[in-house]
């Protein structure tokens, strides 16, 4: 099976919202005045969108931040871009929401997300959501965002961990192959930092549960940066970051694009590449190993 992953994508409009008090909004509305808007313009999300829906896969995941401050018009914006994707692959594009899909109180209660992605809602009351396919795969999404009011951590709480635990016991006793799909890392590289004001709370305690379920791969994004890696903590499961799908650099590992990899029906990974846009136009790919 073909999986292609890709995140952070980041639709941006540059205006306030009602609820622009909260600090959180005012902050990233500057930010994205200074910095944010010139690393991710708006030609290369679309582009990207429209590279992806030419790639060939069996299962694409988007790992979270379709927006930027959570506003109507970013994911209108998105819900535009992903549709050819969702007339391509269907209930094979598996979309979950993101630290910048839940900026404020405001929009998280306005739902905005699940009224534009009604295909990446979560069930009412849960964080956790299980897609089942005929072929042995089950997709765990996992949704530890949350506003928070100047910060861009996510929360892996008590509640969530007893709530995957319970799903992902429940799929081993099924015997099936588990791609479980979060926005937040656990595992970092060496030279990449894990900030307190941006790393996942409680990542020690996903880490742990990782450990004893052990998926065949744990897919995000946040940072914005590909790597594909194995814990020394979780040696069972690969850690892949799709990196950002809208992001401009002369990195090639952070510039706009996406991975690719092969997950076998003994839930072995491999073949996993590297996709980015090259500048002008095209696509340059980099095979690595995890």
């Amino acid at each position: 099976m073909r999986i292609l992953h890709f995140g952070d994508i980041h639709f941006w409009r540059l205006r306030p919202d009602w609820d622009f008090y909260y600090p959180k909004r005012f902050l990233g509305l500057a930010n994205l005045a200074l910095r944010r808007r010139h690393k991710f313009p708006p030609h290369l999300a679309w582009r990207a969108a429209r590279a992806i829906v030419e790639e060939e896969a069996d299962l694409v995941v988007f790992s979270g931040d379709l927006s930027t401050m959570s506003l109507e018009a970013e994911f209108r914006d998105a819900a535009e871009a992903f549709a050819p994707l969702y007339e391509k692959w269907g209930d094979r594009l598996v979309v979950i929401p993101g630290n910048h899909d839940r900026y404020t109180p405001c929009s998280v209660r306005s739902q905005r997300y699940e009224k534009h992605f009604p295909h990446g809602a979560f069930p009412e009351g849960e964080r956790v959501v299980v897609r089942e396919f005929g072929d042995g795969l089950a997709v765990v999404g996992v949704d530890a965002s949350r506003p928070f009011k100047v910060r861009s951590n996510g929360l892996f709480d008590a509640a969530l961990e007893e709530e995957l635990d319970a799903r992902l016991g429940a799929l081993a006793g099924e015997g099936r192959r588990v791609v479980l799909v979060g926005h937040f890392p656990y595992a970092y590289p060496a030279g990449v930092e894990a900030a307190w004001d941006h790393k996942m709370l409680r990542d020690e305690a996903f880490a742990a549960l990782v450990a004893r379920h052990r998926p065949a791969v744990y897919l995000h994004g946040h940072k914005h940066i590909r790597w594909a890696l194995r814990d020394a903590r979780t040696p069972d499961t690969a850690c892949i970051n799709c990196g950002a799908a809208g992001m401009r650099s002369e990195d090639v590992r952070m510039q706009a694009g996406w991975v690719s990899f092969d997950l076998g029906a003994d839930g072995a990974v491999g073949g996993i590449e590297f996709a980015h846009l090259v500048e002008g136009a095209g696509v340059g790919r980099e095979m690595v190993k995890c």
